[in-house]
């Protein structure tokens, strides 16, 4: 690859990490407040995980987000305070603890889910690859991830 092509491959990727954070804002500023329980950031990451990943100890939880333990738990506290999940206690003597997503959680993200497809159907172009668009940001998504599990 000859420098100006790499430099042009660096600004192509630059410029999409702007369009998805440009549109992370624009999808946040458009949240529903009718009928979505609202989340913090990390409160937000830990559903998402859950979601995705299934139940998990704390400790794992917040090793595979890449957050402080403590906050990790103040934002479970919070989910827990909103129904949206439970702790359950495990092991021969009870002390160890997994959380799991509960049926609120579900239909809070569902109707979040179809807040965010409607809200997309109407701003992409008729036909857009959607699937592929899916499949490249959630293997960069998922990458960056590894990367920094990596590093840790």
């Amino acid at each position: 690859m000859s420098i100006d092509e790499e430099a042009r491959s660096e600004e192509r990727l630059a410029d999409l990490a702007d369009v998805v954070l440009a549109l992370a804002r624009e999808l946040d500023f458009r949240h529903p407040t009718e009928g979505v329980v609202p989340l913090t950031v990390n409160e937000r990451l830990a559903l998402r995980a859950l979601d995705r990943e299934g139940e998990s100890a704390p400790s794992a939880l917040a090793a595979r987000l890449g957050l402080q333990r403590s906050n990790l738990s103040t934002a479970l506290r919070g989910l827990e305070n909103k129904g949206l999940i439970t702790r359950v206690h495990e092991g021969v003597d009870g002390r160890g603890v997994v959380v799991r997503p509960t049926e609120q959680s579900s239909a809070n993200l569902a109707r979040l889910r179809a807040h965010w497809a409607t809200t997309l159907s109407g701003a992409l172009p008729s036909g857009a690859d959607i699937e592929t668009a899916v499949r490249l940001l959630r293997a960069a998504s998922d990458a960056l991830v590894d990367d920094r599990r990596a590093e840790d």
